[in-house]
């Protein structure tokens, strides 16, 4: 139901689904509406040229008013006064629009995958982890802040099958190999992920580094390719 009112005349009836001329025109003559009077819905005053397109639910309350002449006699004095003591309007401009310039400029950084050097590995057996680089890391264009980078093993459920330990070494640097940046972090199969900070660094890209480590596999068979390191590098933004 939708509760209609004007003027102390109210009514509430079956009018969902209908627009606010709609029921405006099924009003004029039972409550007098008269053309000047302002649609109010739910407390908003809506604009007429709104009223075709404006659809009433149930439990929608409808009210119509006239505006109050008072306002319009006191502009009208108002006008007056200022025609005879030669008063003027000074109108300018209320409104302005401009545009900040921003421009795009894509990724803030991104992270690419290097061919690493592999190695071979024996069922039973203990051995030395090859050096080797994992991931470029590449700031976008004019950005110079810090970065967080989040190194994880992501087949570890596969790795388990065929190590008994692994334990990889990684190192962040820079594009010249002179600085490193951030700490030494260990990747195992205790600790799958880890998180090494990036100070911004002018010699970009700076260079994700499998340095050194050493495992100890099973005695007995693995599937195929469960001795092989899935390594995922995610990149995010630093604050200061």
């Amino acid at each position: 139901m939708v509760k209609i009112t004007y003027r102390g005349q109210e009514k509430q009836a079956d009018l969902a689904a209908k627009s606010v001329a709609e029921v405006r025109e099924l009003f004029k003559s039972e409550f007098g509406l008269p053309d000047r009077a302002h649609a109010i819905l739910n407390g908003e005053q809506l604009k007429r040229k709104l009223e075709p397109e404006t659809k009433l639910g149930d439990g929608d309350e409808l009210y119509f008013e006239t505006p109050s002449r008072r306002g319009l006699v006191l502009l009208g004095a108002f006008l007056l006064t200022l025609a005879l003591t030669g008063g003027l309007f000074a109108y300018t401009q209320t409104s302005a629009t401009v545009s900040i310039g921003l421009t795009d400029q894509g990724d803030f950084v991104t992270a690419a995958n290097t061919t690493p050097t592999g190695w071979d590995v024996y069922r039973n057996f203990k051995g030395a982890v090859d050096p080797t680089d994992l991931f470029t890391i590449t700031p976008g264009t004019g950005y110079t802040g810090d970065l967080t980078a989040v190194i994880t093993l992501a087949n570890a459920h596969e790795l388990v099958e065929a190590y008994r330990i692994l334990f990889l070494v990684i190192e962040i640097w820079d594009d010249t190999d002179t600085d490193q940046l951030g700490t030494t972090e260990y990747l195992t199969l205790g600790k799958g992920e880890i998180s090494i900070d990036i100070d911004y660094d002018a010699t970009v890209p700076y260079t994700v580094k499998l340095v050194s480590g050493f495992y100890i596999t099973h005695r007995s068979a693995w599937p195929a390719g469960y001795e092989d390191p899935l390594i995922l590098c995610d990149v995010m933004q630093r604050g200061t």
